[in-house]
């Protein structure tokens, strides 16, 4: 159990990190902001810190599910089960 929130915790700081570095680069490719910007520029970066909010959001998540199902794919720990000798 503590391995597996351990995992968790290594992978949701991971996608955090990921998705803060990737996803301001994404908004700004991919989107682009439904309201014009005038003179007020406020409705525009509410949207983008939105956007990007949700973005981080989603890759903690999938950072933490990730690495949780690593942790128990890959790094299983190996039980040893042995029957007790009768003597």
């Amino acid at each position: 159990m503590r391995k597996t929130i351990r995992m968790a915790a290594i992978g949701s700081i991971l996608g955090g990190i990921t998705t803060s570095w990737l996803a301001p680069k994404a908004i700004a490719w991919y989107f682009t902001p439904p309201i014009e910007m005038a003179l007020n520029c406020k409705a525009p970066i509410e949207w983008a810190l939105h956007k990007l909010q949700l973005a981080q959001l989603f890759g903690t998540a999938a950072g933490a599910i990730l690495f949780i199902l690593l942790s128990f794919t890959i790094l299983k720990e190996k039980t040893d089960i042995r029957s007790p000798e009768i003597s």
